[in-house]
């Protein structure tokens, strides 16, 4: 009996190994919405942008809403300027918020209960049940964001994945987001501060970042160098509008030679 107890544990032991190291090498199994989002990812930021232009094998994910936070309050401005996307184009609608600076938020439960409501409502503005969050938080205002995103999953229809930004640094010393709610996380690898160049240097060094949550996706900025990383889908910032030239000039993964037709053009707004 002690003989089979060993042999079993033996087996566990193997397979858990195994498991983690599946996971450290492929990231955190994907959500199947993730799983069928593009690889390559535009953001379009709350400005008019034309990106009727895109391969068939790129996505959109556009801040549909804003929230600010500030005192007791959390101030919603949906999306007032014009986005164009073919029809085809897989979208992802983005709820970006903001903290004052000059009124702290009381970071409330009605807080979190508004950024959540608001949150389910742009997430039906997309075709590819993918919503993100994009939330920048300071140390101090970590456990309201990691509170936020668990409300957010617990109310968010099942077969609809959540998607959250991070900063370069929560996915490497400070890995304060393993465990999160989260389906998707991913780390912005630009603006990364002082310390930039430095931590350029270590990512390129270890190939990307090491936590497996925070392998499947990556974020960068098109007026930055842009890592040579691993991750399976790679989201773009640009701080002015897009266009058809700057993409082609930004390095990304090879695409399909898809034609552009000339469908019915859809127009998100609010």
């Amino acid at each position: 009996m002690r003989s089979l107890i060993l042999l079993l544990l033996s087996c566990v032991t193997a397979l858990l190994l195994k498991t983690d190291s599946a996971l450290s090498d492929a990231g955190t199994p994907s959500h199947p919405a993730l799983a069928a989002l593009p690889a390559n990812m535009v953001w379009a930021w709350e400005r008019p942008e034309d990106l009727r232009w895109l391969p068939d094998d790129v996505g959109v994910a556009y801040v549909a809403s804003t929230i600010m936070l500030r005192g007791e309050e959390a101030l919603v401005h949906p999306r007032t300027a014009q986005l164009l996307v073919r029809e085809a184009t897989p979208l992802v609608p983005v709820l970006h918020v903001d903290a004052s600076w000059r009124l702290p938020p009381a970071l409330s439960e009605q807080q979190t209960s508004r950024i959540a409501q608001e949150l389910l409502r742009v997430a039906q503005r997309g075709n590819r049940h993918v919503v993100q969050l994009d939330f920048e938080v300071r140390r101090s205002q970590r456990p309201f964001l990691a509170a936020t995103i668990s409300a957010i999953r617990s109310r968010l229809d099942p077969s609809i994945a959540l998607s959250v930004t991070a900063l370069a640094s929560w996915c490497l010393d400070d890995t304060w987001m393993q465990g999160s709610a989260a389906d998707e996380i991913v780390p912005m690898a630009f603006r990364m501060g002082q310390e930039e160049q430095a931590l350029r240097r270590r990512l390129a060094q270890q190939q990307g970042f090491k936590p497996a949550y925070c392998r499947s996706a990556v974020g960068f900025a098109t007026d930055e160098p842009i890592l040579n990383l691993r991750n399976k889908r790679r989201y773009y910032f640009s701080p002015t509008a897009w266009t058809a030239d700057k993409w082609q000039a930004t390095p990304h993964p090879l695409q399909t030679n898809a034609t552009l037709s000339q469908p019915q053009f859809l127009t998100a707004s609010q």
